[in-house]
């Protein structure tokens, strides 16, 4: 239509080149009129590339994924690529499926929030085209670099403070242990505390449930009915058990810290505006997904990532749950 070469309309549409004013104008008006796109998917399979980056989270309804997510958003999008977004819901068959779909899409790379070692994962990531980066837990299972909190010193950090304040009979309300990060490092952290200090554990002041709202209710009610004596202090392995805690514990008539100290991990920006507003650890979130995103980059690059696994640090909330005995 515009009666020149193939390689001319792409100069125009890439501005790429020098295309004289008139024949630019042409080609620009031939293009409006016809609503012409060029097709991506063809200029993918001709670089072998998408400029797209999978990143599989386990929940999309948790703040501090949010904030992470947020962040490698950030760096994704500033070094020219887009993101597939899969919620697979902390189930270990959507995760597979979605390594398989993000293989099926051609994706340059994946960020994934692992949260197991299970071994079906190292076998699907194996047989995988492109670079993975894990990004929560170590990687060294998979053979894969990763970006991961430090759960297991954040959470013996929080439970020598409790035991610095006087506390020696704490409770932990506890998450199953398929979930390395929250499961398992967070509570061998509250183990380690009372290792520390000399405090012999009590297997009965740790009450396992799940990650959801109710289940602080329930885990506070058990501690609190506990036949040897309440614990003078209760540790929540996550920010939502010890909202719920702190509200079971108002509601039965206890006060919070002046009866019961509660404190936890992680800091999503709610546990600064509750009554009392709750001693906590946490991250730098946003950081966290912006060396994920930067990373993945590096793998997809070819460049070494130095060092294979980065540790986020972790910050002492010390606020209003918590008492000296």
């Amino acid at each position: 239509m515009a009666g020149v070469s193939i390689s001319t309309i792409s100069r125009v549409i890439n501005k790429s080149a020098y295309v004289s004013p008139e024949i630019k104008e042409r080609i620009e008006k031939i293009l409006s009129e016809t609503g012409y796109r060029p097709n991506s998917l063809a200029k993918e399979l001709l670089r072998n590339k998408t400029d797209t980056i999978g990143v599989m989270l386990p929940r999309i309804d948790l703040g501090t994924f949010a904030a992470m997510f947020e962040g490698i958003v950030t760096v994704l999008n500033a070094n020219g690529y887009n993101v597939l977004l899969a919620n697979t819901h902390d189930q270990v068959d959507e995760e597979l499926r979605y390594l398989d779909f993000f293989h099926e899409k051609r994706v340059d790379g994946v960020l994934f929030f692992a949260t197991g070692n299970n071994p079906h994962y190292a076998e699907a990531i194996s047989k995988l085209r492109m670079p993975v980066v894990i990004v929560g837990q170590s990687g060294s299972e998979f053979g894969c670099p990763s970006v991961r909190l430090d759960n297991f010193e954040a959470a013996r950090a929080m439970v020598n403070y409790l035991i610095s304040l006087g506390h020696r009979r704490i409770g932990c309300l506890a998450v199953p242990d398929h979930d390395v990060n929250i499961g398992i490092l967070r509570k061998e952290g509250y183990f380690a505390a009372l290792a520390d200090n000399g405090i012999e554990l009590d297997p009965t002041l740790v009450v396992t449930g799940d990650f959801e709202y109710p289940s602080g209710e329930r885990g506070a009610k058990a501690l609190m009915e506990h036949p040897g004596g309440p614990p003078t202090a209760i540790y929540c392995i996550t920010d939502r058990l010890s909202v719920s805690v702190c509200g079971w514990l108002l509601r039965h008539g206890f006060r919070v810290p002046a009866d019961v100290s509660v404190a936890c991990l992680d800091d999503p920006g709610l546990l600064s505006f509750c009554y009392p507003s709750i001693t906590t650890v946490s991250f730098d979130y946003q950081t966290t997904g912006m060396h994920a995103g930067q990373m993945i980059i590096d793998c997809i690059d070819g460049k070494a990532t130095e060092p294979s696994e980065i540790v986020m640090p972790f910050t002492m909330q010390v606020r209003e749950s918590t008492y000296s005995i």
